[in-house]
Order: structure tokens, then C-alpha cells, then sequence
């Protein structure tokens, strides 16, 4: 249904208004505009009402945007990130009603913008697709569980075409930097503390997934990592496991074999593995 001609010169014109960056009384032409939808009071002109919504639109969606990633605000220092979030919203403004939704391009334009610290710029470019990845993960929907049965019921020569069906509320990274740590360290001191030292740079083959309502985070071994790589290209186990073995020198590939059924275990437990498709 379409909205009356006023109601939409209304909404277009709050739409430009609300997401300036200086206040609407300083441009003359806008604050005149602000007289023909505005009413203002004995206290406030209609320029200066309105301003009072311009000036929380941006504080709350800075806010939203501080909470998805705290780990940035603290890595990049509040200059950076106060710089970055209001460039993100002059360049993606929200959407959709739904604030969930105001972070959609953050990763996109957090690599191309130029105003992270040169010596931190790595690391912060990491932390903004490692607190990405939480998003999806904390309101997906969730996969129903593996059935046992069907695992018992799939012949053993079956096994070489076995597809294994990973949940979508699983995150695969491969980190440079601990991320992991210090995002939950910067999280759980507050914007208001002192931010943790400077992440170590450690390659950690990162699993991050949902269980219980909490997003946790595991370290795994590199060659887990890599089957869980190959598993969700839609490999067959077999075809994935010598895809990984063959990366591998002779004994840690004869390891390998070992290794499997094992993490196959531990993962159906954690339900990272879904369904089993033969």
C-alpha cells in the first residue's frame, strides 16, 4: 500500500534531516524546510526539535554498532571507531527496521576505509570479520540434531560417498591474531576500562559456534580445520580426508586416520554435523 503524498514527503524529508552530521539550525535552507513539518515549542525553534532526533540517531546507532564489536571499539581506540561508524552510516544508512540488520556491510567497507592505525590495521580488519561472524550465529535458526538411527543405518561401503551436512550455526577462522581472546577480554571489561594489550599473532585454526544459547569458540588442530573446510564444499568424508592427508607429510598423514573418528565423535556431541547425506 502506498503511503499518502504527505506522509512520504514527510518520511523523505526526516530521512535526509536525521542522518546530517551537523546540526540542522546551522544550514539555513534545511532548518526553513524543518518549519513546514515541525512544530517547536516556547523552548525549542522546529530546527533544534528536530535536531534532538538527528542527534539520536546517531548515538544509537553508534551504540548498536559498539555492542557487535567491541573488540574493534577497543583494538582501534574510540577516535577510530567513532570515525569509522559515522562513515559507515553516511556511506550505508539503515535499511531496514531492524537493527540486527545495521551492521550488514561493516566488514565491506571496514576494507576499504583508510582510517584504522597502519600498525593495527591487520588486526583490526581481522577482529571486524571475527565479531561479524557472531551475528549470524546469535539468532540463526536452529538445525534440528543428527539422528542416531540414521547413522546406524548407513552400510558401511556407503561411507566413501557419505556427504556430511555441517550446522549453519557454525563459523569456520582462520585467525592471524589471538582475536578470539582479546575480543572476549575487551567484552567483558567494558568500553569504559582500560583496553587489553595488543592481540599476539598466533595462527589459530578457530571454530566458532552456538550451543545453549551461548556462542562459544574452540581451537582445533590445522588439519580438523581443513576437513571441516572440505566437509562444507560438500566433499564425501573419504574424498575430504585424502584431500587433507595429501597436505600432509607420511606420518602425519598415517596420524590422520586416527584422528578422525574421534573428532567425528566430539563434533556430532557439539552438533557441528547436522545430517549425514549418502
Amino acid at each position: 500500500m502506498q503511503a499518502p503524498a504527505e506522509l512520504a514527503a514527510l518520511q523523505g524529508f526526516l530521512a535526509v534531516a536525521l542522518r546530517g552530521e551537523e546540526p540542522i539550525a546551522g544550514d539555513a535552507e534545511l532548518a526553513e524546510a524543518t518549519r513546514a513539518h515541525v512544530a517547536g515549542n516556547d523552548r525549542l525553534t522546529p530546527a533544534e526539535q528536530a535536531d534532538l532526533y538527528r542527534v539520536q540517531f546517531w548515538l544509537r546507532h553508534h551504540e548498536c554498532l559498539a555492542d557487535d564489536y567491541p573488540g574493534l571499539r577497543a583494538l582501534a581506540g574510540e577516535d577510530a571507531f567513532d570515525a569509522l561508524v559515522r562513515a559507515y552510516l553516511v556511506a550505508y544508512p539503515p535499511h531496514t527496521p531492524s537493527l540486527r540488520d545495521l551492521g550488514a556491510d561493516f566488514v565491506t567497507f571496514a576494507d576499504g576505509w583508510p582510517g584504522f592505525p597502519a600498525d593495527r590495521r591487520a588486526a583490526a580488519l581481522e577482529m571486524v570479520r571475527y565479531e561479524h561472524a557472531f551475528i549470524d550465529l546469535f539468532d540463526g535458526a536452529e538445525p534440528p540434531p543428527l539422528d542416531p538411527l540414521k547413522l546406524q543405518g548407513i552400510p558401511e561401503d556407503a561411507w566413501d560417498r557419505a556427504r556430511i551436512v555441517l550446522s549453519p550455526l557454525l563459523a569456520r577462522l582462520h585467525l592471524e591474531y589471538e582475536s578470539h581472546l582479546y575480543r572476549f577480554a575487551a567484552a567483558e571489561a567494558g568500553p569504559d576500562a582500560d583496553p587489553p594489550p595488543f592481540p599476539a599473532r598466533r595462527a589459530v585454526p578457530l571454530v566458532l559456534y552456538r550451543r545453549d544459547l551461548f556462542i562459544r569458540y574452540d581451537e582445533v588442530d590445522p588439519e580438523a580445520l581443513a576437513l571441516l573446510d572440505a566437509l562444507a564444499a560438500g566433499e564425501p568424508l573419504v574424498a575430504a580426508c585424502d584431500r587433507v592427508a595429501a597436505t600432509l607429510d607420511t606420518a602425519a598423514a598415517e596420524a590422520l586416520g586416527a584422528k578422525v573418528g574421534p573428532w567425528f565423535q566430539q563434533w556430532t556431541e557439539r552438533r557441528w554435523i547436522v545430517d549425514v547425506v549418502v
